[in-house]
């Protein structure tokens, strides 16, 4: 036998071996079709909802930027500049200097609904704050996805609390309308949902409501 034809050989079980390792990961990331309604109606309605939540310090000039993002709502403490409001000047309350503002950032996520009809909204957050005193600064954005299910409309309002001398938290409401479609075409499953997270003066973010 001559030295070429192992070497072939190998090659060509190497080649098989990369292409059925590769099969799995392209079924896993591939979207698979609608189904029938009353199986969609149940995977767009029930399941384990889940959620998740990350924080983190940022400097001024970051939560300020954030009010500039497409579809932001931000507020800034009467009276005072947005630099100061982010701790980029100084802060000045009537007659007192206030301590320079702190600033976090927050992602909260909620899911619904089971895979691959799962729906989920995130409230992205950017605040600032006299630590432990009150809050000075927010600036929020809400996105929503899904895999089949595709996003109708978003909204987000200010539901309690609020920024400026006197508020040591403010609760922001992210909602969103979801259209899941079937097999059928001219039948889709309608959902809308909605989570209530609550930010302090102490940089803590809380899921406080959700629907």
């Amino acid at each position: 036998m001559s030295v070429r034809r192992p070497a072939l050989l190998g090659m060509f079980l190497a080649t098989v071996v990369a292409l059925l390792a590769a099969v799995p990961t392209f079924a896993a990331t591939e979207v698979p079709p609608p189904l029938p309604p009353d199986e969609a109606q149940t995977l767009a309605t029930t399941g384990t909802q889940t959620s998740g939540s990350s924080t983190s310090a940022v400097d001024g000039l970051t939560a300020l930027n954030a009010s500039t993002l497409p579809e932001s709502d931000t507020a800034i403490e009467a009276g005072a500049s947005a630099q100061a409001a982010v701790g980029l000047a100084t802060l000045t309350e009537g007659n007192l200097i206030a301590k320079r503002p702190v600033c976090w950032a927050s992602a909260f996520w909620r899911q619904w609904g089971t895979w691959p009809y799962q729906q989920r909204i995130t409230d992205t957050t950017y605040w600032c704050a006299v630590y432990g005193s009150h809050i000075t600064y927010r600036s929020s954005t809400t996105t929503a996805s899904g895999l089949l299910c595709g996003v109708s409309w978003r909204a987000r309002q200010l539901i309690a609390g609020g920024v400026g001398p006197g508020f040591t938290y403010f609760t922001m409401r992210s909602s969103a309308g979801f259209a899941c479609p079937t097999v059928i075409p001219w039948v889709t499953i309608h959902t809308t949902h909605h989570e209530d997270v609550k930010r302090t003066a102490r940089g803590a973010t809380t899921l406080v409501g959700s629907g």
